[in-house]
């Protein structure tokens, strides 16, 4: 069957994965954890018994919570399956049409971009004779499984985030903002990207998470919202269908938030780009093309007076909105100037890129404050330097209505040298403080012309970790928020979607633009660790120095394996698949490394991980708590980064010896990283990835290491 709205299958992309004795088997384990029984058989077109006889065959525990996967989890489902199952199993597996997975792989943070725009060939999955050597295999699974994971599913249960039932937060003062009035605007951090609001916001916004917010600071949380999800959309209903139910939830949103002091914003990416298949009924609005999507083209009059109409509707509709935010050049196929790459616009060829942007921007600030003024519009710059000179960036700004406010990242285009190499910051930096003379000298000019500014941050992680709740370095996160004072920023966009979390890092953060005095932080440590208060600052100091020596460029961040740490397969031979974004690294050392040589970004790792585990030697008797679980975390995902690309060097080396060593110590901090697991359910979670890792895979990752140990000694 085709399937014609999915990302293309690519035939000769076939991913071997030799540590199961058969691709059935490999289905079978890594559905176990997400997907019931029944609906595995039944997307495997076999009874029942024979999958829970393979699953009993490879030691498999019986199955516990897949019922939360479905609605909460069903990224890590996608993403555990790609390269294993066809589309019609893979559909079957998710209960799905094949319009609600084109959806999902489009609005889903662009997931399918992730995937890494297409889909890896899958013969049709289903039992088959195995020889000896897979019946070996088969009984050495087992063999692991009984032995390391028999408690497979105990311990801390996925999603259960912030249940009802646990301890209450010990009660404290809430911290203040550093200026009065001024946003402090996060995502949440088990909000649902693209379905938030088909689904009980008590989903994406729970009652304990809001409160935890606001004990740290935050006034403001942001989601994703297509437009024509939340009105009817005047081209096409169909695509509208359900927007007076999200209507009905983003009310009760604003009512819940709002009883915590938090207001609602919305990232919008307008106006929405449509499937080409939309545009057979509308041949002349199609503008600039890319991949399988078209941009209303924004030389016809009707794209602006729908992003008007819709805009205004939603406002009058909804009211209460705390406001918008926009991103307006790349991110995703918008505006015709919104993209450098597929096919251009001939209508939008030579129209002027400030003017598009300008025009998108000014329609959303002027519909929404003509229903509430008190509404309030963020433009985010990310990306402008891309599409536009410094001369455009600045005849845009002077376009803009003075009520919207001017948001840069911060950290964007700062300079540095790591081992030797020169960079310069895009985005997503913990390592590297910012702000940097870029934002800076924007931040000034849009003052200049009436604008309030906010700085775009990373408080909690970043794409250089993602999957921990928070990064315990307290001391970039104060040189960052101290310059930021000196900068007088009015307002703080905290996190992406990675990052959300209510931890001790907010309330540095946040504390620190208020006082950025030793006597307020030490004060700040004493209430939240008391005894320990001076052993955790001690260890912050060090994990702080030990970050500093991140091999950093975006590309190393969006590709590298330190977000999956333990969790990324080894491949023996070379895999032949690409790293794909803040997805699936395989084994493509050399997009993981960028602009930095091989021998510099192993070293790097390595001083890292060493220098953090003097971290970890400094509050080794301390008693089990959060911040020691994330410093933990961070060790075993940055000591797995250096291992897996020293492997692929010795790999390359023909280095036997050394690869089994790594084999061996990379099985450890798999089963470090499990038991972490097992303590906290943050951990491996990220919003937009769902888990970008969970304990199955953490199994898969052992049974990997010992096939690669088998594989090597032969």
């Amino acid at each position: 069957m085709e399937y014609s709205k999915l990302p293309v299958v690519k035939e000769d992309q076939f991913l071997r994965l030799e540590h199961f004795p058969s691709r059935f088997h490999a289905a079978v384990f890594r559905l176990w954890e997400t997907v019931p029984a029944e609906q595995i058989a039944v997307a495997l077109r076999q009874p029942l018994s024979v999958v829970l006889d393979t699953a009993e065959s490879m030691g498999l525990p019986s199955q516990q919570h897949t019922e939360r996967w479905g609605s909460r989890g069903y990224i890590t489902t996608i993403r555990n399956a790609w390269q294993i199952l066809p589309y019609d199993q893979l559909l079957a597996v998710l209960g799905w049409s094949e319009d609600q997975l084109a959806t999902v792989l489009k609005e889903d943070d662009f997931l399918y971009v992730k995937l890494g725009r297409f889909k890896p060939y899958c013969p049709p999955v289903s039992p088959e004779p195995l020889n000896e050597a897979q019946k070996a295999r088969l009984a050495a699974i087992k063999d692991c499984m009984t032995k390391h994971f028999d408690s497979l599913f105990e311990g801390a249960i996925p999603f259960d985030f912030f249940s009802a039932s646990d301890p209450e937060e010990e009660e404290t003062e809430r911290l203040p903002a550093a200026s009065g009035e001024g946003i402090r605007m996060i995502y949440s951090y088990c909000g649902l990207y693209a379905t938030a609001l088909d689904t009980d916001v008590s989903f994406s916004f729970p009652e304990k998470m809001l409160r935890m917010y606001q004990k740290a600071g935050v006034n403001a949380v942001w989601l994703h919202a297509a437009l024509y999800q939340l009105v009817p959309f005047p081209f096409d209903l169909s695509y509208s269908e359900g927007w007076e139910m999200r209507q009905t939830r983003l009310r009760e949103l604003i009512e819940r938030a709002g009883a915590y002091g938090i207001k609602i914003f919305l990232y919008l990416n307008e106006p929405r780009c449509m499937p080409l298949s939309f545009f057979e009924k509308y041949p002349d609005l199609l503008g600039h093309q890319l991949d399988v999507y078209g941009a209303l083209c924004s030389s016809d009059k009707r794209t602006e007076e729908y992003l008007r109409y819709a805009v205004r509707k939603l406002c009058t509709d909804v009211p209460g909105l705390g406001g918008f935010f926009c991103i307006t050049c790349s991110e995703n196929l918008t505006n015709c100037k919104s993209s450098n790459a597929g096919i251009v616009c001939e209508r939008c060829r030579d129209a002027s890129t400030p003017k598009i942007v300008a025009d998108v921007l000014t329609a959303i600030s002027e519909e929404s404050r003509a229903v509430d003024p008190a509404i309030r519009t963020v433009a985010w710059t990310w990306a402008w330097e891309d599409y536009m000179t410094a001369e455009e960036i600045r005849e845009c700004i002077d376009r803009l209505p003075k009520e919207i406010i001017l948001q840069c990242n911060s950290e964007a285009k700062k300079e540095f040298v790591i081992g030797g190499v020169r960079g310069a910051i895009r985005d997503y930096s913990m390592s590297i403080p910012g702000p940097a003379p870029f934002a800076k000298d924007l931040w000034s000019y849009a003052r200049s012309r009436g604008h309030e500014v906010s700085a775009k941050v990373q408080v909690n992680v970043t794409w250089e970790c993602s999957t921990l709740p928070f990064l315990p370095v307290f001391d970039l996160i104060r040189e960052h928020m101290s310059g930021l004072s000196r900068e007088s920023v009015e307002h703080l966009m905290l996190s992406w979607t990675l990052g959300g979390y209510p931890s001790v890092n907010l309330k540095v953060a946040c504390g620190c633009l208020e006082d950025s005095s030793e006597e307020a932080y030490d004060a700040l440590l004493a209430r939240e660790y008391g005894d320990d208060a001076d052993t955790v600052k001690r260890a912050a100091a060090l994990f702080s120095d030990a970050f500093r020596e991140f091999p950093f460029d975006i590309r190393c961040a969006y590709y590298g394996p330190q977000n999956g740490g333990p969790s990324n397969l080894l491949y023996p031979e070379p895999s032949g698949f690409l790293a794909t974004m803040t997805c699936y690294p395989y084994d493509e050392i050399d997009k993981w490394r960028n602009i930095y040589p091989r021998e510099v970004y192993v070293d790097q790792f390595r001083k890292l991980s060493e220098k953090w585990k003097r971290g970890l030697e400094v509050i080794e008797d301390l008693p089990d708590s959060d911040f020691k679980q994330a410093a933990q975390g961070g060790y075993a995902l940055f000591r797995s980064s250096y291992l897996q690309a020293d492997f692929i060097v010795q790999r390359d080396a023909g280095n036997t010896a050394r690869m089994l060593e790594i084999a061996e110590e990379e099985k450890k901090l798999a089963l470090l990283t499990f038991d972490l697991m097992k303590k906290n359910n943050l951990l491996g979670y990220e919003a937009a990835n769902h888990y970008y890792f969970n304990k199955g895979m953490l199994a898969e990752k052992v049974l990997n290491c010992e096939y690669v140990a088998e594989f090597l000694k032969k």
